[in-house]
């Protein structure tokens, strides 16, 4: 399980933010306003994982913005883990190849698509895959699933309670149900119909017949 930091960055709304939603504004902005708190939880917090964004920063693709990704994200900050795509439907502009190359990582894509691949010989796209490929192994080799298993979770009493409380009330709706089911036999075996057989066509004829 990885936490982490989204969306990085500039994602000023949610409203066609999958249709070249374009943010402008100037570095000044950028650095006091909407990257001081992804540099907290970089540098402070010491997070693994990013995940970038949908929008444009003026024309420039959020998720293959090298100057973002690569000059500030991990040149400045030394952010040395992942970089995550938000979902990777196949929209026109999401280009995997300049995504690797700008500093992305992995895409999010729930779905075996052929663009979601990189298929590429040339020097600096193979080198892109490369460093691609190590900053997942990073994060996932400094994540807890390699720090002596699972960490250790202090419980809560109130957790205990709730565990209780819950069991006993399944316990008893099944006590309930189990009761409902008996109660519905008993009544089902007292409940016991006497049909006569049905008079045959001769004793029929012979009623008639002593009429």
């Amino acid at each position: 399980m990885y936490a982490f930091l989204k969306h990085f960055a500039l994602n000023d709304q949610e409203t066609n933010h999958t249709h070249m939603l374009a943010t402008w504004t100037n570095e000044q902005a950028m650095r006091e306003i909407y990257l001081r708190s992804f540099e907290i939880g970089v540098k402070d917090g010491g997070a693994h994982a990013i995940m970038s964004a949908f929008n444009y920063i003026g024309p420039q693709y959020a998720d293959a913005n090298s100057a973002l990704l690569t000059n500030v994200l991990r040149d400045e900050w030394g952010f040395r883990g992942m970089v995550l795509t938000d979902y990777f439907a196949g929209y026109g502009y999401q280009n995997t190849d300049q995504i690797t190359r700008g500093g992305g990582d992995i895409m999010l894509a729930t779905i075996d698509m052929p663009i979601a691949t990189v298929n590429v010989q040339d020097a600096a796209g193979v080198t892109a895959l490369r460093d691609a490929s190590h900053n997942i192994l990073y994060t996932v080799a400094n994540s807890w699933m390699y720090a002596n298993g699972q960490p250790e979770v202090t419980r809560n009493t109130w957790e205990y309670i709730t565990w209780v409380a819950a069991a006993a009330a399944i316990l008893a709706l099944l006590g309930l149900e189990l009761v409902a089911i008996c109660r519905y036999r008993a009544r089902k075996a007292e409940a016991v119909i006497t049909v006569e057989p049905a008079a045959s066509i001769d004793e029929a004829g012979a009623d008639k017949a002593e009429e």
